[in-house]
């Protein structure tokens, strides 16, 4: 495996490994700098290694259950 991919590799790359990740989130992720990526031209290379390593750092927290009777204003 290439150490730096382009955008459509790496979302290739993402969907053959069952990782949730759309081409528009990784460029997302890029362009904000979460992930390591260098843009070259118009191009624009992510490091897949840093790609995983941000995704066994970043987790949500689990969603809270919502149930009960919540308060509305009238």
């Amino acid at each position: 495996m290439k150490k730096m991919n382009s955008i459509n590799e790496t979302a290739k790359l993402c969907r053959e490994n069952d990782i949730g990740i759309s081409r528009s989130h990784l460029i997302q992720l890029a362009k904000n700098g979460s992930i390591p990526s260098v843009k070259i031209g118009q191009k624009i290379l992510i490091n897949w290694d840093g790609l995983m390593k941000f995704l066994d750092t970043n987790t949500l927290p689990p969603d809270e259950p919502k149930s009960g009777i919540r308060k509305i204003s009238a």
